[in-house]
């Protein structure tokens, strides 16, 4: 059965999570919950969802490359983990909340996936647009205008999608949460191999950009209008009015309250997936840039408009990103998946402190890649990489409920907000730093140096700070 937290809690909280599931435990083997073909149906959403935010760091980061200095690219970058910030949290009050007839989370859903899709539009044509308004050769000020205002509301629109789609996964799954987490979670590293797989066929996306915002609205559309079509939802009765004010006020009091409230044992683990999150958004907010510009040598101005009388040092620049954005990513997203598979045995085995530590030291060799022009060692250490991202982000949940125990009450959702925003944060600091890193003697290759260094940190405040000793 459903039961909806009370909206009494002083300090927001109970605000602003999502209808809890009360599971009769006598009936287990019959667990309550939608049939697992319709959480398919349900997540397919999420593949949409990581294709925007991969394209994002493969695609459109570049594209700013070649129209804005590299400085004004990272502070542009820094959108992104502020709306994870600002805007998931408040859509998540609102949703849970809302008393639509059409349900609590279609609305935004719907909302959200129409918008990104207009956004996708008009960022394809604006070259054309620009051109009309007056730009010429490589001056390209007002196609830059167009594409940075759709950035911004790119990521502002995904993240009004994002919410809902989790949370209406959530709703349906019943008792199975893991299962439906894990069916997630598989749509959205389909969504990844979609966006590398575009790159490593077709070449960097900024060089086919209307064929590549195509394929961005199809999937979109094709997954979440069959959801908001099909889903049918149990509109929330209103039993106390709060005005939207006072909801956001209340989101924003539950990130407050989860920092200020995390217990001692999480806050060595939120400093390393703080620290960690840094470094790899050190590398990958500047990944086609680094390849381009650094290993490859090539000149990133005009790179996206040249076509066929492209300069050398711009096909070097665009082999830069597709290697960046293409092999390596895919082959990353391949040792992803491996290493899942194996992280339930390796952690029983040698236990969950053991596993994380080492598991950290990949991604501090980006320290030793910011002095390297081997391709092919510089590809390795990306790749390795992958064992950092999937072990911080797929033992995040269980070391909190190893901490706080099981249990209605023990306030995971206040602690995963916490954990969230420790992610949010170590890109947004990343993004403002590097704006400034960028513009030294060594450009793109100082924040990877620096993101290498601060997993190195990591490493060592895992081994001599994390207490596990038991799981």
């Amino acid at each position: 059965m459903h039961e909806h937290l009370e909206l009494g809690s002083p300090d927001g909280y109970n605000r602003s999570i999502t209808p809890k599931m009360v599971c009769d435990y006598e009936e287990a083997s019959n667990p309550e919950g939608c049939s697992m073909l319709f959480m398919l149906f349900l997540a397919a959403p999420k593949m949409a969802m990581n294709m925007a935010w991969a394209a994002q760091w493969a695609a459109f980061g570049p594209l700013l490359e070649t129209m804005v200095p590299s400085w004004a690219v990272q502070l542009i970058q820094i959108i992104g983990p502020t709306t994870g910030l600002l805007v998931a949290p408040t859509v998540g009050v609102l949703s849970d909340t809302c008393t639509s007839s059409y349900g609590r989370r279609r609305p935004f859903l719907l909302f959200g996936a129409l918008t990104s899709s207009l956004c996708w539009l008009i960022m394809m044509y604006a070259r054309e647009i620009g051109l009309a308004l007056g730009d010429h050769g490589l001056d390209q000020r007002w196609t830059a205008v167009f594409t940075i205002v759709c950035y911004i509301w790119m990521d502002i629109s995904v993240n009004v999608t994002q919410t809902p789609v989790n949370l209406i996964l959530a709703d349906f799954a019943g008792c199975r949460q893991v299962l439906a987490a894990s069916i997630g979670q598989a749509y959205s590293i389909a969504g990844s191999f979609c966006v590398s797989g575009y790159i490593l066929i077709f070449g960097p996306a900024h060089e086919s950009i209307h064929a590549f915002l195509w394929v961005l609205i199809a999937i979109m559309l094709a997954t979440v209008l069959p959801v908001c079509i099909w889903a049918k939802e149990t509109p929330l009765l209103a039993k106390e009015k709060h005005s939207r004010c006072k909801k956001v006020a209340n989101a924003f009091a539950a990130v407050y309250t989860g920092l200020k409230t995390l217990p001692k044992e999480l806050i060595a683990f939120c400093i390393c997936f703080f620290l960690v999150q840094y470094g790899y958004t050190a590398y990958n907010g500047a990944k086609g840039q680094f390849f381009g510009l650094i290993v490859f040598g090539g000149e990133a101005n005009g790179a996206n408009a040249c076509g066929s009388n492209c300069t050398p040092a711009q096909d070097a620049y665009n082999r830069g990103v597709r290697l960046a954005g293409g092999v390596t990513d895919t082959i990353f997203n391949v040792v992803g998946l491996v290493f899942m598979v194996l992280l339930p045995y390796l952690v029983r085995t040698f236990g969950a402190k053991l596993i994380l530590t080492l598991s950290m030291l990949p991604q501090a060799l980006l320290t030793a890649m910011a002095f390297s022009k081997i391709v092919e060692l510089n590809v390795a250490i990306v790749v390795q990489c992958a064992i950092t991202q999937n072990a911080v982000f797929a033992m995040q949940i269980p070391v909190i409920l190893y901490v706080i125990g099981q249990g209605e009450e023990n306030q995971l959702g206040l602690y995963a907000g916490a954990f969230n925003s420790a992610n949010c944060a170590g890109q947004l600091i990343n993004f403002a730093v590097a704006s400034c890193l960028v513009q030294t003697s060594m450009g793109h290759a100082l924040p990877v140096l620096v993101g290498g260094v601060l997993s190195l940190m990591a490493v060592l405040v895992s081994a001599f700070a994390l207490r596990l000793t038991d799981m």
